[in-house]
């Protein structure tokens, strides 16, 4: 180029409507230059056009990339606003990234990760993905690189008319992404399907069960009895409070000791009238210790003692109110033993470095205490990963990188501190409870196996002695204990609470006094308490007072083989009092690997089945809990075979259960909502609709729009998961709805939150576009500002208000023309 015109074309950028979006220093190189809003200039043979997009709420002083391959070639944006800025520049080919964004006057330096770097190619316009930019609280500010290719190509379609049609638009980050060339030529052979979406439906009529209340959370949140029996101690969560009640479980009273506007995170008896209590949402909160007094005429007074820095309990000694109390310094974690018995010798506590526990570990995160309350083995931040050390009085050394063991979960210390119990599949069938020796630094014992099951958790007594275990069976989490006695009044309960899940929730000093929760898919949990002298179990409390009214639907378990001779258990629930043959909601599970349904109390599934709908959970391969080769079976199955195993269970609820084949839906969630597009391309004939919420349409935008495709790692896992982009991409398209779009001829409804990292809305927005230019526009429900998973109480109103509406629409008796 030649300076004049250089000069030229840098005084008309300055002078446009996207000034504040300036290439500082750029114009003087004369390397990068950025092309303004209508200007067509055309880059040289050895360059590229580079379209450069950012998306943040809070303006930007500047940002920066960089050339990698050749040191002081840099582009640098000034003053980018609030929302999304995009700009076009023709820049040399080569290898360029992400260096620092400036907020506030303060330069955060991007992480030196793959996902931020991005290639330039000569002669096509190279988008490296969008530059996610958001604030955490006053100094910490995360960036994000996400796959936005639709919206960015829109906008050079209207900013840029003429380059869009001269210059073929590709992804330059990471991984491949054959979408922009597809939907050109979808685009080019529909040039007047527009962009066409339908509005979510309305409820259809009054809903049997109100929304807010059938998704208000469970009451408890945790209990705790004293080791004389006499009290017991709930956290209550309350719409906008969190509460203490004390029981007392010989007068069967209680009272409410105190509220918090804060989350009432943990509380542990530090003795028969002394409980600490954790408020905050961290690890780091404020910690608290209510003394209950006795009055002559039965009722009791308390006070409230305050720690007077912040923290979170290690554990309780075993001598009477004194605790182990972790805080910081600085970056430092300290350990101190602190009594709390009065307000006095907590305040003469000095929290001085020279009085820590914890000392001989660097980095130490967490630690665990034997039966004396002596710290004996940490988790440590190492180079290598998290490692275990064990030891005493501060001398100790590492025994195991936990690498070294995968999937080993350590959860408790032996009274003695040299036997760390843990659950691992390391090697095994499943996963089972073992004992790791930590002098040997091996495992040395397999404590509790079920072939075929994964244990989910040890069970411990208040004296730390390991008495049990627990698993699922037929849906339910069941316990097994190891002495004779247990095991007997185990059997008891199980007999008195049929089809329950019943849970010892806590027990006292002297294994006299029980408290329990029960709880099963169709009632909420409830508290009891089980007097064993007496024989007795009496109510407490229940989770979810305000469904008491209703009458909720059981759930059965089903048994299937699949294609290819793998067992498959699923649960079909069944509403009450309705006849005939009722119409089914296919529900599969997000994850899908190493996540699993279960009996359990599910608003989403009682909603659903409020509305006159039998709807079936499938524990699919991959699926939790039925050892290591059936969730392994799940890894590269995606839209296959794990499809396959849900086929083979609706054909068994339909031979054993009164359902109608000719009205089904299939609705899920994240994975679930792939599956149910995937299932309505598969199975088109079967369903009547299908409900992709915050759903994968593409496996290979999945590396490029995903905090899991984010780091080398993370891509890593989902190599091994789905497959890899660069070689299995044919496979990886055949087994996407969005390759298959013009076959998902069955209506769809589409949500999808615009926060959510885990799934990008890109995944729904190319779906949607696509459906829309093959004349079968989508349902499309936007949850603005919502991310993957929970929502707030205004958003899950809209979701499944809008959800009623759609299956009304097309379950109903008659099939509906379309």
């Amino acid at each position: 180029m030649r300076e004049s015109h250089r000069r030229r074309f840098c005084g008309a950028a300055a002078r446009s409507a996207l000034a504040l979006v300036l290439l500082h220093a750029a114009c003087a190189i004369g390397a990068i230059r950025p092309i303004g809003p209508g200007q067509e200039a055309a880059p040289a043979a050895d360059e590229g056009l580079l379209a450069v997009a950012v998306d943040t709420p809070v303006p930007l002083d500047g940002l920066r990339f960089a050339r990698v391959d050749v040191p002081g070639e840099i582009g640098t944006l000034r003053r980018v606003g609030v929302g999304h800025t995009r700009q076009l520049y023709i820049v040399p080919a080569g290898r360029y990234r992400w260096e620092w964004v400036r907020v506030d006057d303060q330069t955060h330096t991007l992480a030196d990760e793959a996902a931020l770097a991005f290639d330039v190619k000569a002669g096509r316009i190279n988008y490296p993905g969008d530059l996610i930019v958001r604030p955490h609280g006053w100094v910490r500010v995360a960036f994000d690189v996400s796959n936005r290719g639709l919206p960015a190509m829109d906008w050079l379609d209207a900013e840029h008319p003429a380059l869009a049609q001269r210059f073929e638009f590709a992804y330059a980050g990471h991984d491949p992404d054959p979408f922009p060339a597809f939907y050109r030529s979808a685009a080019r052979a529909h040039p007047h399907a527009g962009d066409r979406t339908l509005p979510p439906p309305a409820s259809g009529g009054p809903l049997p069960l109100p929304i807010a209340d059938l998704w208000r959370p469970s009451r408890f949140v945790d209990v705790r009895i004293n080791a004389g029996g006499d009290l017991m101690a709930q956290i209550v969560r309350e719409p906008g409070a969190w509460s203490l009640d004390l029981f007392d479980l010989r007068a069967g009273t209680s009272q409410r000791l105190l509220s918090s506007p804060e989350p009432i995170a943990d509380m542990a008896w530090t003795s028969d009238r002394g409980l600490v209590l954790s408020v905050g949402d961290g690890v780091s909160n404020e910690v608290s210790v209510v003394r209950i007094a006795d009055r002559a005429d039965g009722t009791r007074r308390y006070d409230r003692l305050r720690v007077p820095r912040r923290g979170h309990v290690v554990d309780v000694l075993p001598q009477p109110d004194r605790i182990l109390f972790a805080s910081r310094s600085h970056t430092r974690l300290l350990v101190h033993v602190l009594d709390v018995s009065t307000q006095a010798s907590i305040d003469a506590q000095r929290f001085r470095v020279a009085d820590a526990r914890n000392r001989g570990v660097a980095n130490d995160e967490v630690w665990f205490v034997d039966g004396n309350g002596a710290l004996r083995a940490a988790l440590a931040r190492d180079a290598a990963g998290p490692t275990l050390y064990h030891g005493r009085d501060g001398d100790f050394h590492a025994v195991l990188r936990m690498a070294d063991v995968p999937g080993f979960q350590p959860h408790g210390l032996s009274a003695d501190g040299n036997t760390l119990y843990g659950i691992t599949d390391a090697g095994r069938e499943q996963a089972e409870l073992v004992a790791f020796d930590l002098a040997a630094g091996r495992i040395v014992q397999t404590l509790f196996s079920r072939p075929g099951s994964d244990i989910v958790a040890p069970l411990f007594d208040p004296s730390r002695k390991l008495i049990g275990a627990s698993y699922f069976e037929d849906g339910q989490l069941v316990s097994t204990f190891f002495d004779a006695d247990e095991e007997r009044i185990q059997r008891r309960l199980r007999a008195a609470f049929p089809d329950r899940t019943v849970w010892v929730l806590d027990r006292d000093g002297a294994h006299r006094n029980l408290i329990l929760g029960v709880s099963g898919s169709d009632q909420p949990g409830r508290l009891y308490h089980l007097d064993l002298e007496a024989g007795e179990a009496s109510l407490l409390d229940d989770s979810r007072p305000w469904l008491a009214q209703y009458r909720f639907a059981p759930t059965h378990v089903l048994r299937s083989t699949s294609r290819d001779g793998l067992a498959i258990e699923s649960y079909l629930t069944v509403p009450r009092g309705v006849d005939g043959r009722l119409p089914l909601v296919v529900f599969p599970h997000g994850g899908p690997i190493g996540v699993r349904d279960a009996r359990v109390f599910d608003p989403e599934v009682q909603f659903l089945a409020s509305l006159g709908y039998a709807v079936l959970q499938v524990n699919f391969r991959g699926s939790a809990g039925f050892g290591r080769a059936f969730r392994a079976a799940g890894k590269r199955s995606y839209g296959s075979l794990i499809e396959d195993d849900i086929d083979a269970a609706i054909e068994t609820a339909l031979a054993q259960h009164p359902l109608d084949g000719g009205r089904m839906c299939t609705i899920g969630a994240s994975y679930g909502g792939y599956s149910a597009l995937v299932s309505a391309v598969r199975w088109p004939e079967r369903f009547r609709c299908a409900i992709s919420i915050a759903g994968i349409s593409d496996t290979l935008l999945f590396f490029t729009a995903s905090d899991t495709g984010r780091n080398v790692q993370g891509r890593a896992l989902l190599e091994t998961a789905i497959g890899n982009p660069a070689t299995d991409g044919e496979t990886m398209q055949r087994y996407s709805p969005l390759y298959r779009y013009a076959e998902l001829t069955v209506p769809v409804m589409l949500v999808h939150g615009t926060e959510d990292r885990r799934v990008d809305y890109e995944h729904t927005r190319r779906l949607a576009r696509m459906l829309a230019l093959a004349g079968h526009p989508p349902v499309l429900l936007t949850l603005d500002g919502a991310g993957h998973g929970a929502l707030d109480a205004a958003a899950r109103e809209r979701l499944w208000s809008a959800i009623a509406g759609f299956l009304r629409m097309h379950l109903a008796r008659r099939a509906p023309a379309h």
